[in-house]
């Protein structure tokens, strides 16, 4: 089994939604997949009765999270700065990091790759990308976003994950992959694709 994990301390930055999607994705490719929810508000929890072939799994006891049947297992991190992480990065293959193309949420990666270097010490097959969510068509922000996550010596990924209604209302038509948005759908793909080459 693999373990993907989508993380970053600020709220508001997409973890929900991209957890959903990638989930939908990867079991369109005829996976077993399972999501836990490590978030407290239970966001995703709350969405399970809708997210058909889809396993949602208890995070009160993340010590057999290994034994797990699934191929693969995503999961979805709370809004803020807990001491799980390091722990949660500890048996994951791969750490997603979305990002807003907003100053703060960039400034906040910070404390994320950190605690992603100190496991990539004991653990450095750990894979990790940061990803522009929520990017908005004509933004100028981007080129000094960029430079800020260089300047972090983060890895980015190539696929950008842009402002789109589908992916707000995707919670309720059984992620991306239940609406007609092709574009929303090949972004979701692609970003996929990215991880599972990472970690093959």
């Amino acid at each position: 089994m693999k373990i993907i994990t989508v993380a970053h301390q600020k709220g508001g930055v997409g973890k929900s939604t991209l957890t959903l999607n990638l989930a939908a994705c990867l079991k369109n490719s005829g996976l077993k997949i399972g999501i836990l929810d490590t978030d407290a508000q239970g966001s995703l929890t709350d969405t399970k009765f809708s997210l058909e072939g889809i396993t949602f799994v208890n995070a009160d006891d993340l010590s057999n999270v290994r034994t797990m049947p699934f191929d693969i297992l995503v999961i979805d991190t709370p809004p803020y700065l807990t001491n799980s992480l390091a722990d949660l990065f500890g048996f994951s293959d791969y750490v997603l990091i979305p990002t807003t193309i907003g100053i703060y949420d960039v400034l906040a990666i910070r404390a994320t790759l950190a605690i992603i270097s100190d496991v990539q010490k004991t653990r450095p097959e750990l894979k990790y990308g940061v990803v522009l969510n929520r990017v908005r068509s004509g933004t100028n922000l981007i080129n000094d976003i960029l430079e800020m996550l260089e300047s972090y010596k983060a890895t980015v990924l190539k696929t950008r994950i842009h402002e789109r209604v589908s992916y707000a209302r995707s919670a309720l038509t059984n992620g991306i992959f239940g609406t007609d948005d092709q574009k929303a759908q090949e972004e979701i793909f692609n970003l996929t694709t990215e991880i599972i080459n990472a970690i093959k």
